[in-house]
Order: C-alpha cells, then structure tokens, then sequence
C-alpha cells in the first residue's frame, strides 16, 4: 500500500539498515570552558551532523553528538522510544561537557534536534549555563502530510520512502515510526509554551526546499524570539548538514559560534 509516494509495511520493524561506526555517537574534550552540544534529527544519526561536529572541533571546542534512542537500530526500536528518553539523551550529553569543565554551552540541532537544543534551552534557562543556539530547520509546524501521516499512524506504523540509505550520502532511516511523530507534536507544543524562557542568542537556519517544516515556523519562532538572526539557504532540502549545501551551513554555523563565543 502506498501513502504520499511511500510504502505501508508493517513488517518493517525489525528490518536491518546496515548502520556502521558513522552513527555512533561523538564527544571530543578539548579542555574548553565553551562545549558545544550538536543534536540529529529524528530517524537521523550522528553522522548527519559530522560537518558540523569536525568544525566545532577544528575550532577548538569540546563537542558531543549523541544518539538518541531508538535511533542507528530498527523502525521497531525507533517506535519503542519516546521524548523522554531523547530529553534523557540530550541531558546526558549535556552532563558529560559540563563535566570536562564547560561552564558555557552552545546548542545546535537539526529539525527534531533543533526542537530539542531549544527544549533543553528553556528547562535549563535558570543556569545561564546555554550562551547561544543554531536551530536548523525546526519543525515548529509540520507540513500538512506529516499531520496527516501522524493521525493515521495507529493504522498505518511504520512507512519505508527506501530499502536503504545507499545514495543518501549519510546513514538515515529512509523510513519512520509514524506513531513517534506524536511525540514530535508534543514537543513543539511545549517548545512554543517555553519560548519566553529562551535569552540566549539564537540563529534560525530555513531550507528553501524543506518538504517538512512549515514556513510559518519561523514567523513563530521570530515573533517569540526578537533577538533571534535568520538565514535562508537558498536550494537546500530538509537535511542540510548532509546534502550538497552543507559547506554553506558549516560557514554560516562557524562564524555564528565564533561570534558569540567570542563575547564576555
């Protein structure tokens, strides 16, 4: 059965994708007091965010990169996770940096990771401890079809655009757990209730060619966060850090972080 152009199959649980050692997830100490905290997407990996994982480090910060659970396994494990647990996984990540002596963190996130570095920001607003954010394409809104997807998703669990990630340039579920798309809803809506919460210097990165955030995401996110910078890639997609613009994205997120780190 087919859906927007992609398969219905139940069966696609436990199906294996070949993930290798590019998934796993990073941490580089620098001995740095800024650490910066660089989190995937969902059905993503660590390897989607290596450009910007080996500019952080070229530059002489700490860096981590987790992976979030359920994710570099099975649909099926994907669909066993839940927002708490990738709340965990961030949490954690952000432990260790400040255990090898961060005092200032830098958040950067790609779509659900985006949502996430931004969740992260508000519940630990009080510490000061987060000095910037670089939210890459972050699904505020969805587009309608993923809406669509999430409300049959009880019916319809797990959907496959690919038998594999083979010329996709990065390691990725070409597939998802419809259901957790609820708990991608979840998440935005308690992002937007704590956007007051965010003080920290934010630069808001769109894909021109995003098939699944909504522009109006970013209408939202500027009116809530007035300091808030905007960039647009002209003819990205959604995955940025992993297709043909990902040297634009690596500039513009370089000289971002130098910037702010470079403030007293």
């Amino acid at each position: 059965m087919k859906l927007f152009g992609s398969t219905i199959d139940k069966a696609a649980a436990g199906k294996q994708w070949g993930f290798t050692a590019l998934s796993d997830p990073r941490f580089h100490d620098a001995g740095s007091e800024t650490g910066v905290l660089i989190c995937h997407g969902f059905g993503g990996t660590p390897a989607n965010m290596l450009c910007l994982y080996e500019k952080a480090v070229e530059m002489g910060f700490s860096a981590a990169v987790p992976l979030l659970t359920g994710h570099a396994a099975t649909l099926g494990a994907l669909d066993s996770a839940s927002l708490a647990d990738w709340r965990g996984d961030v949490d954690a990540a952000l432990d260790e940096l400040v255990s090898s002596g961060c005092s200032r963190i830098f958040l950067c996130g790609l779509s659900m990771g985006a949502l996430l570095m931004a969740d992260l920001a508000e519940r630990t607003a009080d510490s000061g401890a987060v000095c910037g954010m670089t939210l890459i394409c972050p699904p505020v809104k969805m587009k309608g079809y993923l809406n669509t997807l999430r409300t049959l998703s009880p019916l319809m669990p797990f959907v496959l655009t690919a038998d594999s990630f083979e010329g996709t340039g990065t390691e990725i579920y070409c597939g998802t757990a419809a259901r957790k798309l609820k708990d991608l809803d979840r998440l935005s809506k308690d992002v937007c209730r704590g956007l007051d919460r965010i003080t920290a210097p934010t630069l808001l990165i769109e894909a021109e060619n995003d098939n699944r955030v909504a522009p109006v995401s970013y209408d939202i996110l500027t009116s809530r966060l007035p300091s808030a910078e905007y960039q647009l890639i002209h003819g990205a997609p959604h995955g940025i850090p992993y297709s043909d613009k990902r040297d634009e994205l690596t500039a513009l997120f370089a000289a971002y972080l130098k910037r702010i780190t470079e403030k007293r």
